[in-house]
């Protein structure tokens, strides 16, 4: 697949044709998500939001955004500064648009085989991750740990802060759409797919676990009973109401279902955000560092997840994120691109990946 002529329309930027690769990269990881949902027999729907009807309300404000700001500054010629403006940001556009539609699909679709796994595998594996959460803390569930030091005051913020999840990814989404810097979108973006589709698809399948706060509905035990007791102690917890969404669409395609645990893509996520804040915003690092420890201990502290969950998911993602990085090297390479060559008006220069 040769992408020379695409990468002619991008004059003056050196290394287009491995920057195309990139994009040419995230689109197949895409279609391998599509392709594997296909092949179990899932239905997959443009219309979940937040991720494909999100996409389409950020395409129409940056469709709608330079015309108005020309039309207030009653610009004598607005057409022909659009079309001057199309041409002069072509690769920016053309990034925003690989963006815009692949993760959106990507997210759906990956959403659709954690929505699936109760038809593919059996939920087998708390009891293991019981006795694993045991053998790591002395005999104690790890909750027990996290409850003996948060009171009601700690849970509240841990419970809002671990709400605010989704729209942090969101968040995240939106940057990579709108970043000029290429590298940063295909390198964060990749390993944003990889561990959506590798760790919330297909580990998730492999050690399929429904999680402390699901043991009683699915397997009748009471093991967890003082852990529930103690959150619904505490009125109005956003996570209880999340949990009997979950509980109410499981088996059903629905926004935001599907019951999985081992391993914590909350947790995966958040380590995400910190490695490219330590390769791009070092002054934030202790910030990032800091949600990702607030996320970690509230996946264990509400009863989403076991210990070992969230430490699959951070290291899982560590690794995505460095394979990534090697990759987009590699890339850089084969297009003769010297590191910090490719700088956007946000600011984002990219450095020498590491690991």
């Amino acid at each position: 697949m040769c992408l020379q002529p695409i990468a002619g329309m991008l004059p003056g930027m050196r290394g287009g044709n491995s920057i195309l690769w990139g994009y040419v990269s995230v689109i197949m990881v895409t279609g391998i998500a599509v392709a594997t949902v296909v092949s179990i027999g899932g239905m997959l729907t443009l219309s979940t939001p937040p991720f494909a009807v999100f996409a389409l309300a950020i395409a129409f404000v940056m469709a709608l955004f330079r015309p108005i700001q020309l039309v207030f500054q009653v610009h004598p010629s607005p057409l022909r500064q659009i079309g001057e403006d199309i041409v002069a940001n072509r690769a920016w556009l053309l990034g925003m648009g690989v963006m815009l539609a692949a993760l959106p699909l990507h997210f759906d679709a990956t959403t659709r085989i954690k929505q699936s796994i109760p038809s593919l595998q059996q939920f087998y594996a708390d009891e293991t991750l019981i006795a694993l959460d045991r053998l790591m803390f002395a005999g104690h569930d790890a909750w027990e740990i996290t409850h003996a030091v948060l009171g009601e005051v700690g849970t509240r913020v841990i419970d809002f802060a671990y709400a605010g999840w989704l729209f942090v990814q969101v968040a995240m989404t939106v940057f990579l759409v709108i970043s000029r810097n290429h590298w940063f979108k295909i390198r964060v973006a990749l390993s944003l797919q990889l561990a959506w589709l590798l760790l919330g698809g297909g580990l998730a399948v492999a050690f399929a676990s429904v999680g402390p706060c699901f043991v009683d509905d699915f397997f009748g035990s009471d093991h967890f009973a003082p852990l529930m007791a103690r959150l619904e102690s505490y009125d109005g917890l956003l996570a209880l109401d999340a949990m009997a969404y979950l509980l109410e669409v499981q088996g059903q395609i629905a926004i935001g279902g599907g019951i999985s645990a081992m391993p914590s893509l909350h947790v995966g996520v958040a380590t995400l955000i910190l490695l490219a804040v330590r390769e791009y915003w070092r002054r934030w690092l202790p910030l990032a560092w800091a949600y990702l420890l607030v996320i970690y201990v509230g996946s264990i502290h509400l009863g989403w997840h076991y210990a070992s969950d969230g430490l699959v998911g951070g290291l899982g993602v560590w690794a995505i994120w460095a394979v990534c990085g090697r990759y987009c090297d590699w890339l850089r390479v084969r297009g003769d691109l010297p590191g910090g060559e490719m700088v956007g008006a946000d600011g984002l220069e990219p450095p020498t990946l590491s690991v």
